[in-house]
């Protein structure tokens, strides 16, 4: 019934919810974190600076996802790190990427990428666009991008636009569920950097590096903000 509404009525239904949103809660107007004014971005100057300085305590995570591929995940999934991915990802609070990328920086001095890296994104299903109303993981890697200073493209088809949602779904499930669903868009040559959101099992990650070695790419680094603790709603 919900992806009926949407077809038919979405975009109207949308646009009125973002009206409504900007009236009852302009952007920028409220912090995310301590629920204090803020001065016109998503966390007032306190919270922003906590996070930044709990980042030079380095708080990386590596992650082996299979044989040459390697996740990396800055903060663990809960408390505010993931209240701000969860309004990004389900409430549509697309200011949020910008802010996400900024806590992401400064990368550590191990975590280099060269000039010739390009940034690509986990591609969504069209139905789950239309619910949405916009692509979290693509406005997520386009601002990562622009932080380090490196070109961002879609380098991956959505072949089944009936996969279900991962959130919850056992490892077994989710690797079956995603079976096929990736596609390379072009031929890669070059190191490729997947940016996504939270690292739950890995297993879209696997996937999606999957499809990118089918179109060529040997050098795969994946980058998420949060990584689960839990079984959180994630990738």
């Amino acid at each position: 019934m919900k992806h009926w509404i949407y077809s038919r009525w979405g975009e109207g239904l949308r646009a009125t919810g973002a009206f409504l949103r900007d009236v009852i809660w302009p952007e920028g107007a409220i912090c995310r974190g301590c629920g204090k004014i803020s001065d016109g971005t998503p966390l007032c100057p306190g919270c922003r600076e906590r996070l930044q300085r709990e980042n030079s305590l380095s708080f990386w995570t590596e992650t082996t996802l299979a044989p040459g591929l390697t996740a990396w995940s800055l903060r663990a999934h809960e408390a505010l790190p993931r209240q701000l991915v969860l309004s990004l990802k389900y409430r549509g609070e697309a200011c949020l990427a910008r802010e996400i990328a900024r806590l992401i920086q400064p990368l550590p001095a191990f975590l280099t990428f060269s000039s010739e890296t390009v940034v690509t994104w986990v591609t969504m299903p069209r139905g789950r666009l239309r619910v949405r109303g916009i692509d979290h993981g693509r406005l997520l890697a386009e601002a990562v991008a622009e932080e380090l200073g490196l070109p961002c493209r879609r380098l991956l088809d959505r072949r089944d636009d009936r996969s279900r949602a991962q959130a919850r779904l056992n490892e077994a499930r989710r690797l079956q569920n995603l079976k096929g669903a990736f596609a390379p868009a072009e031929p890669i040559r070059f190191p490729v950097l997947l940016v996504d959101d939270v690292l739950t099992t890995g297993t879209t990650a696997r996937r999606c590096a999957e499809a990118l070695r089918q179109g060529g790419g040997t050098e795969i680094t994946v980058l998420t903000f949060t990584r689960a603790v839990s079984r959180d709603p994630g990738s």
